[in-house]
Order: structure tokens, then C-alpha cells, then sequence
């Protein structure tokens, strides 16, 4: 199936109407074509099927706190159920935690 342009469509059926209506003297006419015209909506046109795009996907879904990871700028899982706390750095001159080698003070 291949898609044709909006205007060929319109001139087209214009052409066809006019000689449709060159004939049309009295009531009567008038209301036969009219039948006959909306006996042909039947048919529905659909819109063209959507191509999909080439590279990555713009956007993730959103997801859930219940998901797992958060992808996509979804719910954040609160920190005390997402992972266990980690532990302190201890230095290795002094063994007390909360800085290292380089920054000790002794």
C-alpha cells in the first residue's frame, strides 16, 4: 500500500463531485446522490503505521520503588533499604577509621 499525497486525494474527488452535481436539476437528484455518498463512509482511514527511530531511545521508562534499580529519573529507593551501609575507611598508620594514610595526623 503506498501513500499519496493530500492534494491528489482532494482534486480527485473534487473532479468527481463536479461531474456528480453538473447533472443535478431537482430535489430528488439531490437526494439519490446523497445516499448514494453516504452509503461509502463505511470504510475508516487509518493513520500511517509509526516508524521507530534509529539510535537509543530518548527516554527510559519510569520505574517503581518496588523495581529494583531506578532507571530513567523513576521513584528513588530510600538509602536505608537499597543497600547495606558501608564501611569506614581505617587508616593504615594508625588503624582508626574515618580517613586514610595520606590525610592521618600522626
Amino acid at each position: 500500500t503506498r501513500t499519496i499525497p493530500q492534494r491528489s486525494v482532494y482534486t480527485a474527488l473534487t473532479a468527481d463531485l463536479r461531474s456528480m452535481m453538473n447533472g443535478i436539476q431537482t430535489q430528488e437528484q439531490l437526494d439519490s446522490i446523497r445516499e448514494r455518498l453516504s452509503g461509502n463512509h463505511r470504510e475508516t482511514i487509518h493513520d500511517p503505521p509509526v516508524v521507530g527511530r534509529k539510535g537509543r531511545p530518548l527516554t527510559q521508562r519510569l520505574t517503581g520503588v518496588t523495581e529494583g534499580r531506578p532507571q530513567g529519573g523513576g521513584a528513588r529507593i530510600p538509602p536505608d533499604l537499597s543497600q547495606p551501609p558501608r564501611r569506614q575507611n581505617r587508616c593504615g598508620l594508625c588503624n582508626e577509621p574515618g580517613h586514610n594514610r595520606t590525610s592521618c595526623k600522626q
